[in-house]
């Protein structure tokens, strides 16, 4: 069986990348930063930053996939009956949740902060929402609580904003056992 070996050098130019666009963000906004923008901070030629991604976009798309995805397999999780979910399941959920976001919390710093994108809260939030679908089994024509899925959802979106900007933010087992209080009851009764 054969693996296949990274090229050093991709993971070191796709990082510079990544860390240019961070960077810029909070100075100019996504809107305003050009692909050269990119590439001047990235210290590459524009040639080489096309050489991985198609344009500023597919940047985007693909930092935004990759991060999601991460976040997406931290709260892949066995529970397939909503009975089973206990508040200690529902701390540990949170807990593996907030461990993938500090994982790549430059990232949604500055995808949620006011110069990220807009579109990485909907695509954060349709992360969330599959696993909650996933442990509910929800009817979706249930109008109530669709409504009380999306109040949660938001509610835990802007927890998220907050620990990520908190400059002194509750450690990860204390927002987990917070947000677990909080939810749980919520939760159960969608």
């Amino acid at each position: 069986m054969r693996t296949e070996k990274v090229d050093l050098r991709i993971i070191k130019t796709r990082k510079a990348i990544k860390e240019a666009l961070l960077t810029l963000i909070p100075i100019k906004g996504y809107d305003r930063i050009t692909v050269q923008d990119i590439a001047d901070e990235a210290m590459i030629n524009r040639n080489t930053f096309y050489l991985h991604y198609m344009d500023k976009p597919d940047l985007m798309e693909k930092l935004s996939q990759e991060c999601l995805e991460i976040l997406n397999d931290s709260l892949a999780s066995e529970i397939t009956d909503l009975q089973e979910i206990n508040k200690s399941v529902f701390t540990a959920i949170f807990k593996k949740m907030f461990l993938s976001i500090k994982s790549d919390i430059r990232l949604y710093r500055t995808m949620l902060g006011d110069n990220g994108q807009l579109s990485f809260s909907s695509r954060l939030k349709e992360v969330l929402r599959k696993h909650i679908l996933n442990g509910a089994a929800l009817p979706i024509h249930d109008k109530k609580k669709v409504l009380g899925l999306e109040y949660i959802i938001s509610g835990l979106v802007g927890v998220i904003c907050l620990w990520i900007s908190d400059p002194e933010p509750l450690s990860i087992d204390e927002i987990s056992e917070q947000l677990s209080d909080i939810h749980f009851n919520n939760f159960v009764d969608l």
